[in-house]
């Protein structure tokens, strides 16, 4: 089994939106069992997955700590193949032992955010907090991104540089197109965007040779 966290200290980057992809992209065409925990006091995923029942992923909200670590536990027990941990913004400031749970849980995790100073600064206590905990990698996922915005560009090596984390190389610049993934009765690659489901089929392949997981 292994754990991917999309995490981060920065309210409105993304993090839901991301894991509901993921969570799609490695459980499409039910290969896999996969369980969404949504530890965002949001309850983006729960939302969704009872607007949308048919979603091919479990979503199991999570309020603490505890909690956390004995559904993954269970999951464990359960044979399923991937776990996404969305994690809560808020845990920096109310509850720090959080992070440092879903860290210690993680293969991989993703630091979600715009390429902007302002969520890039706020992403340095997270990693702190983070990187004393994990054995796993923790790498930056670029959402939001335009790639011919040259802020954007450049902002990708300030931010590595920033923060001491390498990128994945996949970026997610179609948002618009994910708006209403878990929301609506179709899925990424239905939707009738092509780019959008070359991008999300992208991420999802770059996860697995992250988790040195075959395709």
């Amino acid at each position: 089994m292994k754990i991917i966290s999309c995490v981060g200290a920065k309210g409105g980057s993304g993090k839901s939106s991301i894991s509901m992809l993921l969570a799609w992209e490695l459980t499409k065409n039910h290969k896999n069992k996969v369980a969404l925990l949504d530890a965002d006091i949001q309850g983006t995923c729960v939302s969704a997955k009872k607007l949308n029942p048919l979603l091919p992923f479990e979503v199991i909200p999570i309020s603490n700590k505890s909690e956390l670590w004995e559904t993954g536990k269970r999951l464990e027990k359960e044979k399923f193949d991937y776990i996404i941990i969305d994690g809560n913004p808020r845990s920096i400031h109310e509850d720090p032992s959080l992070i440092e749970v879903i860290a210690k849980l993680s293969d991989l995790s993703l630091i979600i955010s715009r390429p902007s100073p302002r969520d890039l600064k706020a992403q340095i206590k997270y990693l702190e907090a983070a990187r004393k905990a994990t054995s796993g990698e923790i790498r930056l996922l670029w959402n939001f991104f335009q790639k011919n915005t040259a802020a954007h560009q450049a902002g990708i090596p300030e931010g590595e540089k920033l923060l001491g984390v390498k990128s994945i190389k996949t970026k997610v610049g179609l948002r618009v197109a994910y708006q209403d993934i878990g929301y609506a009765e179709c899925y990424i690659g239905d939707i009738g965007n092509k780019d959008a489901a070359v991008e999300s089929k992208a991420l999802g392949n770059e996860i697995k040779e992250l988790l040195n997981v075959s395709k």
